[in-house]
């Protein structure tokens, strides 16, 4: 206490003189309304500034929330779709039910010559071996080993990954297959020559097996060579980017079973 008496009376004039400005400064807001409004569009413009600061960290942690919230929004979108669609073409093609699962990728080592993925889904979600994993705008996979939470997927960039795809704009088939160098391109082989293809026409996925829906987007043509009256070396610049894959959509055909147990019993009569 004592302490505190000696400070204020060895200061008593400077404290005085602090005093005086701010009764000084509280007068002449209260006299003219010219500083008191810029004093306030002062502090507004700093909290505002502080406000906005602060929004945008809550907002950059919520981003993850969001896109979750929009990755789920888009699943049922496209299973909606996917009925709608169904009801309108049901007695032309009853293979066309798929339902979509969304899932995201959490191991991809894009750069090895056998890639598998491996996504946060499995037997909890419904989700198989054999089922297709793909993007909005490609082909990721094929589900191989499943356990209750989690899918190994063989990926389009996997030597041992063949998959049936054709042309946009024809009824032409070939099969996908990777070369094991460049993880943004793929090879087309089988083509046929009637096919009359060009440099920039789009690939999609064909439709003729049970894992997945006929005219997903893969990709387009970089480049072709014609040997022989046969088309060799089709290289398809993919869509998706392998390198970033992130979430993903397993597709499950309703009439998958179905397919398969009649194709097998057709080959044993």
């Amino acid at each position: 206490m004592l302490q505190l008496i000696n400070f204020f009376s060895n200061n008593k004039t400077g404290l005085l003189f602090v005093l005086l400005e701010v009764i000084a400064f509280v007068f002449i807001l209260n006299s003219h309304s010219y500083h008191q409004s810029k004093y306030l569009s002062s502090a507004n413009g700093i909290s505002g500034s502080i406000l906005k600061k602060s929004n945008s960290i809550n907002n950059y942690f919520l981003l993850n929330n969001k896109n979750k919230a929009l990755v789920k929004e888009n699943e049922l979108l496209k299973n909606q779709l996917e009925h709608t669609e169904n009801q309108a073409i049901s007695s032309i093609n009853p293979l066309s039910k798929y339902k979509y699962t969304a899932a995201t990728v959490i191991s991809n080592p894009y750069t090895k010559r056998n890639n598998v993925l491996t996504i946060d889904k499995g037997s909890l979600d419904s989700i198989r071996p054999n089922m297709g994993v793909v993007l909005t705008n490609g082909i990721v996979g094929i589900t191989l080993k499943v356990s209750r939470h989690y899918a190994t997927v063989l990926s389009l960039l996997n030597n041992q990954a063949k998959i049936n795809a054709k042309m946009k704009n024809s009824h032409h088939y070939g099969s996908l297959h990777w070369n094991g160098k460049d993880f943004t391109s793929v090879n087309l082989e089988d083509l046929p020559i009637q096919a009359n293809i060009k440099k920039g026409d789009t690939i999609i996925s064909g439709g003729k097996s049970v894992i997945f829906p006929e005219g997903i987007p893969i990709g387009s043509i970089s480049d072709f060579v014609i040997d022989n009256k046969s088309y060799t070396n089709i290289s398809i610049h993919l869509f998706a980017d392998f390198s970033a894959l992130h979430n993903v959509y397993v597709v499950k055909n309703s009439k998958k079973e179905e397919q398969l147990e009649l194709e097998q019993n057709s080959v044993h009569e």
